[in-house]
């Protein structure tokens, strides 16, 4: 038998693939019965496994309210500093790669690598460079005109820089102060953001976005945390814990309140003792009567702190002055001064 097909078996096979199964009389399979459920679609969303999100979403949120207190600080510390009006806006909180973060700032830029004891690893404060050249013309006495080229930065303009960066890490403290006591410090600065490596290019990293608008310009700076910065403090980055450690007052604010206390006056009195008349006795005292109280004289004496009893006292005298001496605390408060 030949393994050639003639031409006219070639024309029967194809007239037989092109024949629909309704011309042979075949009847097609019957359609899928729709469900009675008004949504039995699986809905199914999109995840990215080269990026995968290590902070959850309670805990992004967390952030970003952090950094909506740092941006309204910020702009105060700025507005005071320029002498002008400036606002800070916190633009997004994102996660993404170091890698992409990298490739977003422009080169040169102004880039800040600080770390933030006793938490390991460094992260980033980063100013656009347009918005730099038009605060350093603002403090040297002109109006605030935006740089024509983007440039590095004069040892001048660096010591300039320097001072708000400073700023602006103190800020930094004082906000994340709820979540723990860290201590930013600016360790290098850097103007190539390729040479700048505080992590693998993969690495998961934090992006706190922020705009600063300013009378005649406005530009974006940045604070970038690796994930691996972050990573001790994240449990404590859940809304609950957060808000029940903002109740907590800091060290420095316990500081200020003990000062504050300090310097409250309040009333301190002895009770020698008390008794008992009737108002038609009460009337009928004169000068010279004699009143019996409920004390002898070797019995403890209750001293009071605004009218509540607190401490049991003894009387006696230092030099020609009347004096008590605290023989005791109470634990609780004595309602009356009968005991």
């Amino acid at each position: 038998m030949s393994d050639i097909l003639s031409q006219a078996e070639v024309d029967a096979l194809l007239a037989v693939v092109s024949t629909s199964p309704e011309q042979d009389g075949a009847e097609s399979p019957a359609p899928p019965a729709k469900s009675n459920a008004p949504d039995s679609e699986t809905k199914v969303s999109l995840y990215d496994f080269r990026r995968p999100d290590r902070v959850s979403k309670d805990q992004m949120r967390t952030i970003q309210s952090l950094h909506e207190n740092y941006a309204r600080q910020f702009s105060t510390t700025l507005t005071n500093f320029l002498r002008t009006f400036v606002e800070v806006e916190l633009v997004s909180v994102d996660q993404l790669t170091y890698a992409e973060f990298t490739m977003s700032i422009s080169n040169p830029s102004c880039i800040y690598v600080f770390t933030m004891p006793p938490l390991e690893g460094s992260a980033i404060f980063e100013i656009n460079p347009a918005l730099v050249f038009f605060i350093v013309d603002r403090l040297f006495g002109g109006q605030g005109r935006l740089s024509e080229q983007n440039r590095e930065l004069t040892q001048i303009e660096r010591s300039v820089l320097n001072r708000i960066v400073e700023r602006g890490l103190a800020d930094l403290k004082s906000v994340w102060s709820n979540v723990g006591e860290f201590t930013p410090q600016v360790d290098i600065y850097e103007t190539n953001p390729q040479f700048v490596q505080i992590a693998p290019p993969s690495e998961t990293v934090i992006l706190v976005s922020l705009e600063v608008h300013m009378q005649n310009a406005s530009g974006l700076m940045s604070i970038c945390f690796p994930y691996l910065v972050l990573e001790s403090i994240i449990p404590s980055l859940t809304g609950e814990s957060w808000m029940s450690s903002m109740t907590a007052p800091t060290s420095e604010t316990r500081a200020i309140l003990e000062q504050e206390i300090k310097e409250v006056d309040i009333t301190l009195s002895t009770v020698i003792g008390t008794s008992t008349l009737s108002l038609r006795n009460l009337l009928q005292l004169q000068q010279g009567d004699v009143l019996c109280l409920d004390k002898s004289v070797g019995s403890e004496l209750m001293v009071q702190i605004d009218g509540k009893t607190k401490m049991a006292a003894r009387s006696g005298l230092i030099g020609r002055r009347k004096a008590i001496k605290i023989t005791r605390v109470l634990e609780k408060e004595v309602p009356g001064c009968n005991e």
